[in-house]
């Protein structure tokens, strides 16, 4: 009898091993320490040789801290903590080591809470309200709640209180969805007052080191702030630059030999260490520099650099990240993290190669507003300028008039010079211009040279346009991602696909170059669609462009055109048929990204989103989308080419008379790719965060066109 139990319980235990790996003896024996070092930059962490060891034998990357709205120190570690961009506040990091007195606050507060030991957050109520009206609905402590959730514990230290401010961010990391975090301290003790630090107060190294030792046999999970340099930061402006400097080398002499003491006394097998700047300093986000260092150093870390499917960047991850990794390296998911676990790529030289991806990105996050806003600029008074001429060009030397159609040319064919640009430069902005200039008149002269019919320029434009776009979205963005009309990872509205700027121009070039194509070559109509079907997989393909709204633009638009080019007339049934491939489309990318590519985009994210928290996510995504696109309205320049375009449509239609009404009977086709635009407009509008970007540059190619051709009107009229 006793035989037998001995032999089901044998079994039982094997079988709960495999059901619940999570609980083995391996995860439970693995570390992992994360030590935050905020306001710091890659060449600050590297002039400490404890540093650059890690660097040369573990593997980095630059870092998004982007978080809930307007970042700061307390929302980029609250962030970390729960995957999810999230929100916190000074007034609502309350965090204090557990007494008698302080437990019956927080169980005032928030709730039953038997610990004896221990830290706690005496305004969790006020943050988990915080988030859950947030722009994200994060739910702050996911780490801590994941890790307590399969039996691990976890430990905070840290203490950067100033004179003027309690600020404790260790445990906003560390804690779980209570507020709780098992072990540590962020009380006084690890400080000392020092009348030749910035606001008298130093940190207490020693202290730091006897707690880590105290807590290190308990816990899985522990998070070190060390926060010395943040409290200069925040004293920089009492003090001349070049006592700033004495002190800030000081600091980092003190950390380093705090480094070098902690590595050396610490095993690396199954420990690993993250070492991570939350958020930058003041100079660096004044500069531009806002991308922070991650190092990863111990077991299984491979030497080289970082990457992850939330971005799929070499060399460039998210905050959102590390969660999902310190829960990957103890064999946990999470439902409640939008980031994803890092891996790691064997790259010799990492530390210069991550330099070079630094300036590089911070030149084309810097090279935006002035490149983008001067060619938007230049749209506007281009577009305008041609309407005028247009109106009184019988008046006007016809000689100047044929030149300014060459101007016209041009806006059509910058977008295409903005995508092949960053072969020729990255970090040098008066050779961008020069080049963008250069390279923009060579396309548009070629365009006018080899034309034979007045379409062809036309024609030619938004053909290497499509094609252009095409191709580099269905190779892995190489361009785009460098591409000043690209997107921009400092910003970290997307990291890969194809962004809602080129977007808007693919849409709007492939209308114009599939319709024009059949009216310049009068060739089978099922050629447009076949354009048409392959620009819809490309931009909505989890594997390509990744774009969810994309891809409902251009189903309605393209939809819409083709029911048109087979003349069936748009009525409320035809408009149900447009509205039923749009679902189409999106769930069946939703099924490809889920089930075929292991819901790696944001499309399967926003779907898994809903699955366990609910319809109400929708109200969430559309809330943020409207709210996106009103701010957008009164800050971007697009919304002064979009409301351009309107005004000049609008006047084309009644002068010069007839004009409309004769390009349509000259390009037939093309007129119904014109509408098939305004369509994307309207829709990608409403179904894109940045809708009025993406309607701005897609009117592009309807305009200026529309325009061009304009101007032949009376010419073509007399060789018919």
């Amino acid at each position: 009898m006793n035989k037998s139990f001995a032999r089901i319980l044998f079994v039982w235990l094997i079988l709960l091993t495999f059901l619940f790996p999570a609980f083995s003896y391996g995860a439970e024996n693995k570390k992992v320490l994360l030590i935050t070092l905020n306001e710091m930059s890659f060449e600050d962490l590297y002039s400490m040789n404890s540093v650059r060891d890690m660097i040369d034998n573990g593997s980095i990357a630059l870092m998004n801290n982007r978080t809930s709205t307007r970042a700061n120190s307390f929302k980029a570690y609250a962030t970390i903590g729960a995957g999810v961009r999230a929100e916190a506040s000074i007034d609502t990091a309350a965090f204090e080591d557990i007494n008698k007195e302080n437990i019956l606050i927080y169980q005032r507060r928030f709730g039953p809470m038997e610990k004896a030991q221990g830290i706690i957050n005496l305004e969790m109520a006020k943050l988990s309200m915080l988030n859950l009206e947030g722009e994200y609905g994060a739910i702050p402590g996911a780490l801590g709640k994941a890790l307590h959730g399969i039996g691990l514990k976890t430990a905070a230290i840290g203490n950067g209180d100033t004179s003027e401010n309690q600020v404790r961010l260790a445990p906003l990391i560390a804690m779980d969805d209570r507020g709780f975090v098992d072990y540590g301290s962020v009380e006084e003790k690890l400080i000392l007052n020092d009348p030749k630090y910035p606001f008298g107060i130093k940190t207490n190294y020693e202290k730091y080191k006897e707690i880590i030792d105290t807590v290190w046999s308990d816990s899985n999970f522990i998070s070190v702030d060390l926060s010395d340099i943040s409290r200069l930061e925040r004293y920089k402006n009492h003090m001349t630059e070049e006592r700033y400097v004495q002190h800030k080398n000081i600091v980092l002499q003190e950390m380093n030999q705090f480094l070098n003491e902690l590595l050396s006394s610490l095993s690396l097998e199954n420990t690993r260490i993250i070492l991570v700047t939350p958020y930058p300093s003041g100079e660096n986000i004044k500069s531009g520099n806002k991308l922070t260092p991650i190092i990863m150093f111990g077991d299984g870390v491979e030497q080289g650099i970082m990457t992850s499917d939330t971005t799929r960047r070499e060399g460039i991850v998210a905050n959102v990240d590390v969660a999902p990794s310190v829960l990957a390296y103890f064999g946990i998911d999470s439902d409640d993290m939008t980031g994803r676990s890092l891996r790691f790529i064997p790259k010799e030289d990492n530390y210069n190669h991550i330099l070079k991806l630094n300036r590089d990105t911070v030149a084309t996050s810097n090279f935006r507003v002035p490149v983008l806003s001067t060619f938007a600029i230049f749209e506007i008074i281009v577009s305008m300028l041609g309407l005028i001429i247009i109106l009184i060009q019988h008046r006007l030397d016809a000689k100047w008039v044929n030149r300014f159609r060459n101007v016209l040319l041009t806006t059509m064919t910058a977008p295409f010079v903005l995508l092949i640009l960053p072969i020729f430069v990255k970090t040098n902005l008066w050779m961008t211009f020069t080049l963008l200039i250069g390279i923009t008149a060579l396309i548009t002269y070629m365009t006018k040279y080899i034309r034979k019919e007045t379409i062809d320029s036309v024609f030619f434009l938004s053909l290497i346009t499509t094609v252009g776009l095409l191709i580099d979205v269905a190779t892995n963005g190489t361009l785009m991602k460098s591409s000043l009309l690209g997107y921009d990872p400092i910003i970290g509205a997307r990291y890969y696909g194809i962004g809602n700027e080129y977007m808007g121009v693919l849409i709007g070039a492939t209308s114009v170059f599939a319709t024009s194509l059949l009216d310049r070559f009068k060739i089978n109509k099922i050629w447009c669609l076949m354009i048409f079907f392959i620009t819809i997989v490309i931009i909505g393909y989890p594997g390509f462009g990744a774009n969810v709204g994309g891809t409902m633009t251009a189903v309605a638009a393209f939809v819409f055109v083709s029911l048109r080019l087979f003349k069936v007339r748009i009525g409320i049934k035809q408009l149900f048929f447009i509205g039923t491939a749009i679902v189409a489309a999106v769930a069946f990318m939703a099924y490809i990204d889920i089930y075929l590519l292991g819901s790696k985009t944001h499309l399967a994210g926003a779907i898994q989103q809903i699955i366990t928290e609910g319809p109400s996510i929708i109200f969430l995504i559309i809330q943020r989308k409207i709210t996106m696109n009103l701010m957008l309205v009164g800050v971007t320049i697009w919304s002064k080419v979009l409301l351009s375009a309107i005004i000049i449509l609008g006047i084309l239609i009644y002068r010069p008379v007839g004009t409309l009404y004769k390009l349509t009977e000259l390009y037939p086709n093309l007129a119904m790719g014109w509408s098939g635009i305004v369509v994307a407009c309207i829709v990608g509008f409403l179904v894109n965060d940045s809708g009025i970007v993406a309607s701005a540059t897609g009117v592009i190619f309807l305009v200026m066109s529309m325009l061009y051709l304009a101007f032949y009107v009376p010419e073509e009229e007399n060789r018919v």
